[in-house]
Order: structure tokens, then C-alpha cells, then sequence
């Protein structure tokens, strides 16, 4: 009886553990433009705050970038910035889709949306530069 329930209660103490471990971290961007939409929630409120969060994240990228260049030999510099240059050109590219898809909609409570999903196409880029910051600290440990 008790080798049948020792599997389950394995799981149910693990479990607290692994919820903790699946919740997405937090950002200070991302909190900064929580506080920010909190104290401003109107639309235009809304569109300030995520596009300060843009800038925001669009620094980080930036920093990443330089952080990831002087970690690389250079056959991995040449790399990193032939990825960067193309990837330039995905976000030109994802933000006209992005104002056409968006174009198209009535209300203003579009316009917010779109201030996110052009500002997430930035933090998406700045995380992927961290975590390969991120790879190169924990192969050199």
C-alpha cells in the first residue's frame, strides 16, 4: 500500500516546487511598466508608459548585444552581427505588419495593443541576446 501512494506523495511535495519553478520571471521593464500603466491607465497613459518600456527594452537589447560582441571570438562577432543586421530588418518588417494588422481595427483600445505587440518584437530579441549571455557564463563556470 504504501509503495503504490509513495509515488503521489512524492508528487504532491514536489509540486509547490515545480509551480515555482514554471512562473515566468518578472522584469524590472516589465514592472516599471506595470507601475507606470497603474498610475496612468487611460489609453494614451497606456501608450507612453509601453513605449517608455520599449526604449527600456530596446537598451537592454543593446546592452546584451554589446555584452554578447565582447564575449565572442570573431568568427561569432561576425555572426552576432550579421544575425542582428537581418534581425533589424525582421523588426522594420514586423512592425509594418504589426500598424497594418492593426489599421484595420476600430476603437482605441487597439492602440495600446499595438504599442505592446511592437514593444514585445524588441524584448523578445533583448532576451534571446541575455540568454545567450547566459549560455556562454554557464559553459565557462
Amino acid at each position: 500500500m504504501i509503495r503504490k501512494l509513495f509515488p503521489l506523495l512524492l508528487l504532491l511535495l514536489l509540486l509547490p516546487a515545480l509551480a515555482l519553478a514554471q512562473q515566468e520571471t518578472v522584469y524590472p521593464i516589465d514592472k516599471a511598466l506595470e507601475a507606470c500603466t497603474d498610475k496612468n491607465p487611460s489609453t494614451n497613459g497606456t501608450i507612453q508608459c509601453t513605449a517608455r518600456a520599449q526604449e527600456m527594452w530596446d537598451k537592454e537589447l543593446n546592452r546584451n548585444y554589446n555584452s554578447l560582441m565582447g564575449q565572442l571570438n570573431p568568427q561569432g562577432k561576425l555572426s552576432l552581427k550579421a544575425a542582428q543586421l537581418d534581425w533589424l530588418k525582421y523588426r522594420d518588417t514586423e512592425f509594418k505588419l504589426i500598424d497594418n494588422l492593426y489599421s484595420n481595427l476600430q476603437g482605441t483600445m487597439y492602440l495600446p495593443m499595438l504599442a505592446w505587440d511592437q514593444m514585445s518584437v524588441v524584448k523578445k530579441r533583448a532576451l534571446e541576446l541575455k540568454a545567450y549571455l547566459d549560455l556562454l557564463k554557464e559553459g565557462r563556470d
